[in-house]
């Protein structure tokens, strides 16, 4: 039982060994030392990649990112940093150290000045995604240097070094500090740089543990009092580095929970007949929920049970703002329309209002067609009585002598509507100018309380007395 529990443990040890396919100490030694070179195709490539990385991030594309970080140069001084750490050769560190620094400068220098002249101006949200680091950046970088320094030091070499670059990204939180420099904010600079150096850091830190497992030979022999003091610097280090992105990831984790929570609030309690919700927001920095009601009015004291209710959700310390659009019969449409526009850019807003808009709009038809049905009963139901209006009207001008009215419809040819108001005719010995008809159908729309109101001129033919008078002495004369 012994000896199969032996081979099994065996068998693990042999499954997850680092030394089975690794490669010699001199060409991990050339493949290290190779990458940190700053000079011929590394200087050129850098710059590329600074080039591409600050246009990625500028134009928001994450394809052009990713093709940045696979060929940036930078983490071969970091690793060199790390290999000269476990093999006691601190004059290599350092001078990995220097090279890496000239690198950082260059990457800062030429990122700030891209973002100066170039006309997009607007934080891009892979822009502003590199400016928070928290403790999930510091797991990556610690488990994506821990694989790229394994695949570095084996025989064959495999996919897993492009995989650590994007994982691991060095490029663009540098093209970040650049834009923060160019643009004046110091808390994008300063966040960019501190995930750069949280990458940096965790993957030189994976670097260090895996090749002293590896056991290569030493460069150096360092007196164990000095070994001790590198030891205990890198610890103070890696907690000095962990404990804010240890506070920022806790940030981002309560707030996550509470905007969670006020969701789960806003959908169980925010039920009301007639109203419905076309707008929330919630405000983690400022502890608040905003909800835009649309319909009617909830009373106070559901107001102050909602927010009484927010403890149940662990959102005591939340303030609650209400605010109300009343319509006493409903959501209008216009209303709604307004809101809609409002809120173009808020797809669950959207998908709401647009509900409350199509049963507003079935609403609004019914009533519609109840109202014209109503006017058309009417219409039947009484004629217009003319006669103490033809009498105002020839007080006013004596030219008219009689008016007669009626309900009536028209319809124009190809048009899907038909118009429903009062024809009035006048009878005059003279037409009415311009001005005067117009002041007479004015009168008219007041005097009947209607707004269409269509008005025919009807001119008597006024008799020759002329030709009378001549006939009348031809009689004579014969």
């Amino acid at each position: 039982m012994k000896l199969q529990e032996g081979r099994f443990i065996q068998g693990l040890r042999n499954m997850f060994s680092l030394r089975w396919d690794m490669a010699n100490p001199d060409e991990i030694h050339n493949t290290i030392i190779s990458g940190a070179k700053l000079q011929g195709t590394n200087m050129c490539i850098l710059m590329l990649a600074i080039l591409i990385a600050s246009i990625g991030l500028n134009m928001n594309s994450t394809a052009v990112i990713i093709g940045a970080m696979l060929i940036s140069p930078l983490m071969g001084g970091i690793t060199a940093i790390g290999y000269g750490i476990a093999t006691n050769d601190l004059t290599l560190s350092k001078g990995a150290a220097i090279r890496l620094g000239i690198q950082v400068v260059i990457c800062l220098i030429t990122s700030t000045i891209y973002f100066t002249i170039s006309p997009i101006t607007t934080a891009s949200s892979e822009l502003l995604a590199r400016t928070t680091p928290t403790a999930w950046d510091v797991l990556i970088a610690l488990f994506g240097g821990l694989a790229g320094i394994i695949g570095q030091t084996r025989k064959e070499k495999s996919n897993v070094i492009p995989g650590v670059a994007i994982a691991t990204a060095l490029m663009p939180p540098l093209c970040t500090a650049g834009y923060g420099l160019a643009r004046h904010r110091l808390d994008y600079f300063g966040g960019a740089l501190y995930l750069f150096f949280i990458n940096s850091f965790f993957i030189c830190l994976a670097a260090i543990v895996v090749l002293k497992l590896l056991r290569l030979p030493h460069g150096n022999d360092i007196s164990p009092k000095a070994l001790k003091k590198i030891h205990r610097n890198i610890a103070f280090i890696t907690v000095i580095t962990m404990l804010p992105s240890i506070y920022l990831g806790y940030d981002i984790v309560k707030k996550t929970m509470d905007n969670s929570s006020a969701e789960k609030f806003i959908t169980e309690n925010f039920d009301f007949d007639g109203t419905q919700i076309v707008q929330k927001t919630i405000d983690t920095d400022k502890r608040m929920i905003e909800v835009a009601l649309l319909g009617k009015k909830i009373s106070t004291a559901d107001t102050k049970a909602l927010q009484s209710e927010l403890k149940a959700f662990g959102l005591g310390d939340y303030k609650l703002v209400i605010t109300q659009t009343e319509v006493e019969s409903g959501v209008t449409a216009d209303e709604v329309e307004k809101m809609l526009e409002k809120n173009a850019d808020d797809e669950e807003t959207q998908n709401k209002v647009a509900q409350v808009l199509a049963q507003k709009e079935n609403d609004d038809l019914k009533a519609e067609n109840e109202n014209l049905k109503a006017q058309l009963d009417s219409y039947q139901s009484y004629d217009i009585d003319m006669s103490d209006i033809a009498e105002e009207l020839a007080i006013v001008y004596p030219n008219i002598t009689g008016a007669a009215g009626g309900h009536m419809s028209s319809h124009s040819v190809g048009s899907p509507t038909t118009v429903n108001g009062i024809a009035v005719v006048l009878y005059e010995n003279k037409a009415l100018t311009d001005e005067q008809l117009k002041t007479v159908t004015e009168l008219l729309k007041k005097r009947l309380d209607v707004s269409n109101v269509t008005v025919i001129q009807q001119v008597e033919k006024q008799k020759d007395t002329t030709s009378k008078a001549e006939s009348t002495d031809k009689k004579k004369k014969n």
